[in-house]
Order: structure tokens, then sequence, then C-alpha cells
């Protein structure tokens, strides 16, 4: 049905294609979210899984996150690196990059990953999401 494995890569175009193939193939299985998360995880490769091993729960037992999750973070991301390219001067490193991709963020999310510093773009990714995630928890246990 179109098995597409993803080995990463900088070209966010590519990245988007390779998500829309990725929901023709479940429209055709009529796929629950449960069973797209699990095969789209199994066609992660090299960088591309190396990015998802980073993301915070994605080993956890059972799964935290969804097909959605994945998608909002894959996409957040790659759109973030694909607009990056045209901010050239604006953005001259991996600091410049973490304190745009900071701005960008909600204010709750930004108050709790700014105070850490990050300066390492995968690191800051990965702090987003897990402060996103604890929100998340933390509303639906009120």
């Amino acid at each position: 049905m179109g098995r597409v494995e993803f080995e990463g890569t900088i070209d966010p175009t590519v990245a988007e294609q390779w998500i829309e193939c990725m929901e023709r193939v479940f429209e055709q299985l009529e796929c629950t979210n449960a069973a797209k998360f699990k095969y789209t995880i199994s066609l992660l490769q090299n960088d591309a899984y190396d990015w998802w091993v980073s993301v915070p729960n994605a080993k956890a037992k059972p799964l935290v996150l969804t097909w959605d999750d994945f998608v909002k973070a894959f996409q957040y991301q790659q759109n973030f690196l694909r607009l990056s390219r045209y901010a050239g001067g604006i953005i001259d490193g991996e600091r410049d990059k973490c304190k745009r991709f900071e701005e960008g963020l909600n204010g709750y999310i930004r108050k709790s990953v700014a105070i850490l510093q990050l300066e390492d773009f995968f690191k800051l990714i990965s702090a987003a999401l897990t402060w996103e995630r604890i929100g998340k928890e933390e509303a639906s246990r009120r």
C-alpha cells in the first residue's frame, strides 16, 4: 500500500510529501490512530528514528503520544526549519535558531523552556514537547 521508509531530510518539502503519502495510505487502509502511529514509527530510519527517540515519552509504555501528536511535532519542526532558511542574517546559528523557535511557542511553554537557556535545537524541541505533554496531563486531571 505504498510503504515508504523515511530517513530524515533537511528539505521540508520532502518531509511534507512523506506525511501526505502516509495519510493517503492510512485512508486506504482505514487505520485507527493507534495503528497509524505504530506503522509510522516502524518506517522511521536513521536520522528520522534518532529524532523520534529524542521526543519525550517516545519509548514510554504504554505510549503516551498519538498519530496527531507525532504529526504536530514533526510538522512544527519541519515548518520552522523550512522558514528559517529564508531568514538569512536573522538566524545565524544554533543559538539564534533556538531563540527564534522559543519566540514561536505559546506563552506557557515558552516561559517553561526559556529558563533552561538551551542552545541545542533538538534538546529545545524535546523540552517544549515535554512541557506540552505535562500541560495536557494536568488539564486532563482537572
